[in-house]
């Protein structure tokens, strides 16, 4: 029945009308100008989010009609002093929405945040702050640039273990840990295994098994991880580490080092960098906000738009390590606490918090938001959620994962716990995994009927897109079905582990598909790998089917390598490489169609330009308020083409980490994702010696070389100013001459710094 129906109605009914349920719209502004004390009014504004929600909850509980209800946020930043906790009776009801939203043309930024100031010049190129003893944190920016907790060898370098891990720990050489005094529990062992991403506290140091080696022996609860628990024993001989958390590993510029026993941070500025005067944040809270329902008192009818959250941490690591099954799913800190029989093997995994974290929750929308400098996830749902809607947000530089929905709950005691019918779209995901290598930029566990769709994919350490989970063992449960992965752009993925994909998928997930996506650059650290491809199906992976996807530059298009791979149907695909693995059984499978083919190069431009986010949605890739980006070799931006290349140690470097390379036509390069579309002005860091060589800048309008002679000076030298788009799509590239002068080409870092944008409409 129409509104005016329902007048009419009520007044043959009642003899007078209802009256009209009006927008309610409650105020917020940073104090002074806002107070608690005020009413929440356009003149009288609350000083804290968390006022309002108060005010708004009282009035869901006073009788009457309503409509929407509104918290408008004015423009600042506001430190939270703990997350804001949403429960069931923040909810909207009877059709009504709660929204929490930023005033029109504001910057709204929750912080999780705080300032460190204090700061004194320790001895020459040393910083220090106090900061208390009773504070704790593993991540650090300084005017939004994200330091470096202090490690050798330094960020962009590893190390190979030399054998395999032994009765209570690992034998490394002895000078690694020369002249290191080991704190009990506090330097890491940080682990690159295939697909996982390992840190593992040193409890103390003792003899090794040769004279050479010194045996790092690791703390509880990891060691019990790696050797006992389900899915946490694997073999590290040959693996990829370094060590990280000590006070004499501070020797790289961007370095920071948090000494806990006496309450001080020290820290070496990056040319150009003054602590003093810069903005220095260090994470105080996990969460910005929780959403804390469950599964009898569901929280419903919430949107947040236009926010900023940013400046979270998570210290679970400093107490129990990091041992991860996959995609951060980590063995419990205690096993015994965490025996589940709804859970594969019996134990429920931990996981790493999110900025925005909510539990049993329905029809919520994250819209316009961002998501930026955390030290945890970006958004995850599990305990359920249905109807929910992710869309239009960016997400950058994240330490974990950016969105992840559901739960490794294979044996539920209520279908409640499958999130259901939610949708994920348009949203723009660049550089997450930051400290944690094995994180996906979006990832389902068990779901039904997900909507993936539309949304950037740039520089990131593992898999793009994750769908699925249990790999067989239990069998997934039947509500894990219907899921459609579509219209998605997933580039520069797999930079930091192997055996993984731009798209992925394990178990049954009958009636799901993987269509019109666009997948490129696949560069994992072993560019000879033999696990993972452009698009991944692992075990038991059924009932999906996946056509029309474009893949270029990947070591192979598609991944099905064990027989148990069944039930699927590939067809109608598109490539640069007719490289693939096909050990499945009982699937229709089609070769792709060669890119070489115009017909087929054709039909792959339309799907590219038909993939992506949507034009209504462009606002997404205005990932981050910053525009001047540094970028090193150590970034997940970069990758070399051609050398070889080998570390370098010049006075005066901007990066932690320099490469070198004495081989003519030797090659490098630089793939950014950039926060506005507009002209930058590009430079690269130059160092006095390097041998000549070219820049190849690809921009909006097609590409430029710009010749770099033999500079004698060290320094920023700019390459020009070039028109961008915002998002991906932007290469820098540097070669050195063909000349054979003994001289290496030598990389540091490049910039991109934003000059101009264009003119409104």
């Amino acid at each position: 029945m129409s509104r005016p129906a329902l007048l009419a109605l009520a007044v043959l009914v009642l003899g007078t009308p209802l009256p009209a349920a009006t927008e309610t719209v409650f105020h917020v502004a940073p104090a002074p100008v806002g107070d608690d004390a005020h009413d929440g009014s356009a003149g009288a504004p609350f000083a804290s989010i968390d006022r309002a929600r108060q005010a708004v909850r009282a009035r869901l509980a006073a009788p009457g009609p309503r409509g929407d209800l509104v918290v408008e946020i004015g423009a600042g930043t506001y430190e939270l002093a703990a997350p804001l906790r949403f429960t069931s009776e923040d909810s909207g009801r009877d059709g009504q929405a709660v929204v929490y939203r930023a005033a029109t043309g504001a910057t709204v930024v929750l912080s999780g945040g705080r300032r460190i100031t204090g700061w004194t010049v320790e001895r020459p190129g040393v910083a220090s702050a106090a900061v208390g003893r009773d504070v704790e944190f593993r991540q650090l920016w300084v005017d939004d640039r994200r330091a470096i907790r202090a490690r050798t060898p330094n960020a962009g370098r590893t190390l190979k273990l030399a054998s395999e891990k032994q009765a209570d720990g690992f034998d490394l050489p002895r000078e690694c840990l020369a002249g290191v005094t080991v704190r009990p529990n506090e330097v890491e062992l940080s682990v690159l295994i295939a697909w996982m991403h390992k840190r593992l506290r040193i409890a103390r140091v003792t003899a090794g098994g040769q004279p050479d080696t010194l045996r790092a022996v690791i703390a509880e609860p990891e060691w019990d991880a790696v050797t006992k628990q389900p899915q946490g024993d694997r073999v590290y001989l040959g693996r990829s580490y370094w060590l990280e958390n000590a006070p004499e590993f501070l020797d790289a510029p961007g370095e920071f080092h948090l000494d806990r026993s006496r309450g001080v941070l020290r820290y070496l500025p990056r040319p150009g960098e003054d602590p003093v005067r810069a903005t220095v944040v260090r994470p105080a809270l996990e969460s910005l906000v929780v959403l804390d329902g469950r599964p009898e008192a569901p929280v419903r009818n919430l949107r947040f738009e236009g926010l900023t959250f940013a400046y979270t941490g998570w210290t679970r690591p400093d107490r129990a390590g990091f041992v991860d099954v996959q995609a951060n799913s980590l063995v419990p800190a205690d096993p015994a606490a965490a025996v589940d029989a709804r859970y594969r093997h019996n134990q429920r995994k931990d996981r790493v918090p999110a900025a925005f974290q909510a539990f049993t929750a329905d029809r919520i929308a994250i819209r316009g938001c961002r998501f930026q400098h955390l030290g945890g996830t970006g958004v995850m749902f599990t305990h359920g959620g249905d109807d929910n809607v992710i869309e239009g947000n960016s997400f950058f530089d994240l330490a974990a994962g950016g969105i992840e929905l559901g739960e490794d709950a294979a044996r539920p005691d209520s279908p409640r716990l499958f999130p259901r019918r939610n949708r994920i779209a348009n949203n723009f995901l660049t550089q997450i995994g930051e400290d944690y290598f094995g994180s996906v930029a979006i990832l389902g566990y068990y779901t039904e009927a997900s909507v993936i769709a539309h949304n950037e994919i740039v520089a990131v350490p593992y898999t793009g897109i994750s769908q699925g989970w249990g790999w067989g063992n239990p069998p997934a449960p039947a509500e894990s079905r219907a899921n459609r992965i579509t219209h998605n752009l997933v580039a520069n993925y797999m930079r930091r582990l192997d055996d993984g994909g731009g798209i992925y998928t394990t178990d049954a997930l009958p009636g799901s598909e993987i269509a019109h996506n666009v997948v490129v650059h696949m560069r994992p650290p072993d560019p000879d790998t033999k696990a993972g491809g452009a698009l991944y199906l692992d075990q038991f992976t059924s009932g999906v089917h996946v056509h029309d996807n474009v893949v270029r530059d990947a070591i192979r298009w598609l991944f099905i390598w064990n027989p148990n791979i069944r039930g699927n149907r590939v067809e109608a695909n598109y490539a640069d490489t007719p490289a693939w693995r096909n050990d499945g059984a009982d699937n229709f499978v089609e070769p792709a169609l060669s890119l070489d083919s115009p017909a087929a190069a054709a039909k792959a431009g339309a799907l590219q330009a038909a993939a992506g986010i949507e034009p209504a949605f462009a606002a997404a890739r205005n990932f981050t308020a910053a525009t001047d980006l540094v970028l090193d070799t150590t970034s997940m931006t970069f990758q070399t083409l051609r050398g070889p290349w080998t570390a370098a140690e010049p006075a005066a470097r901007h990066a932690p980490s320099i490469l070198a390379s004495p081989a003519p036509g030797a090659a490098a390069r630089w793939l950014p994702a950039l926060p506005r579309r507009g002209r930058y002005e590009v430079s690269v860091w130059w160092h006095a010696g390097s041998a000549a060589g070219n820049a190849r800048i690809t921009h909006a309008q097609g590409e430029s070389i710009v010749p770099i002679a033999g500079e004698s000076a060290t320094g920023w030298i700019v390459l020009g100013q070039f028109p961008f788009e915002a998002g991906a799509g932007a290469q820098l590239e540097l070669t050195r001459g063909p000349g054979p002068a003994p001289e290496p080409l030598r990389l540091d870092s490049v910039r991109f710094r934003l000059v101009s944008e264009p003119a409104a409409p």
